[in-house]
């Protein structure tokens, strides 16, 4: 299942590659919150210094680093410093690299690397001299998808095929970063997190949440905690205000008075509502529905600003 459908701006099938701008410090909450999507991501750090969460582990990145996200795998994004935090965003489906999946080519070179679950990530550090052809990879999908001159999108694909061979390198050296105890909490919180996006509206309660995967309250929690920072009554107020504040960026009908939106978001009380949204966003919903502009919208999206916009 793909999370925040609604933000993701690449529909062309034919080129399933997207390139995004995040503004750490302008997005919700400063941070690109829990989300997986089926597209693996190479994420590079512009400027400051970002933490990547990626299931139970954490990478730490400076300017100049990059990281690349296995499909599938629950990830998020923070600030790690007081400055400005900037990441590029690269977005593609491997299919655009081995289109016969039971071809040779996808056999000896697809094959290994999507099949290793276990391998959630790798880091590529500016420092070392073993990553800096992959960077310099990094570098030119980044350059081609912004200046879009004839033929980008085949030197997209021979870069990509390039950074390609470096991961299967990186995953055949069996340094993987996720166990299986890890990769089984991390299914059943994006399963959890499924449940809580289809049914924050209404009055949830943690057994609710912890039913939904068929664990203990306190195995709910924990799994949470380790696969995210945040407990799942964290997450589920945070994401009812994500939903509040994306109501009144639509101008959706629940939002035509602060009783309506709040009593539409899961709150039965609308000051306690305004406490909660005031607390994470700094200003009173009302307040936040005066001052909406295209920058808050895209502040909601957890990709940042698509670079064709740019």
């Amino acid at each position: 299942m793909r999370i925040y459908e609604d933000y993701y701006e690449n529909t062309n099938t034919d080129y399933p590659v997207a390139v995004y701008y995040v503004d750490l410090r302008n997005m919700f909450l400063e941070c690109v919150p829990p989300h997986w999507h089926s597209e693996m991501e190479i994420d590079l750090v512009r400027s400051g210094s970002v933490r990547f969460s990626v299931g139970e582990s954490e990478a730490l990145l400076s300017a100049g680093d990059s990281i690349w996200i296995n499909s599938g795998h629950l990830h998020s994004i923070h600030p790690a410093s007081d400055s400005d935090c900037v990441v590029l965003s690269i977005l593609f489906n491997s299919s655009y690299l081995f289109e016969q999946p039971d071809s040779f080519l996808a056999t000896k070179y697809y094959l290994p690397l999507i099949e290793n679950r276990q391998l959630g990530y790798a880091v590529l550090r500016a420092g070392d001299p073993y990553d800096r052809k992959s960077l310099d990879a990094v570098e030119s999908i980044l350059s081609a998808n912004l200046n879009k001159e004839y033929g980008y999108e085949l030197e997209t694909k021979s870069l990509l095929s390039t950074f390609w061979l470096r991961l299967l390198e990186y995953s055949a050296s069996g340094d993987n970063n996720a166990d299986l105890k890890a990769l089984t909490d991390e299914e059943r919180v994006k399963e959890a997190i499924s449940f809580i996006h289809k049914e924050y509206m209404r009055e949830l309660k943690l057994e609710d949440i912890a039913g939904s995967i068929h664990v203990s309250n306190s195995e709910c929690c924990r799994c949470f905690k380790r696969s995210t920072s945040l407990t799942p009554f964290e997450y589920l107020l945070r994401y009812r205000i994500f939903e509040a504040a994306r109501r009144m960026q639509k101008n959706d009908p629940s939002a035509s008075s602060m009783q309506k939106l709040s009593d539409s978001v899961g709150f039965n009380n609308a000051s306690y509502f305004n406490r909660v949204f005031k607390k994470n966003l700094g200003c009173t919903p009302s307040e936040y529905r005066d001052t909406i502009k295209m920058s808050h919208r895209d502040a909601l999206n957890p990709y940042g600003i698509s670079i064709a916009r740019l």
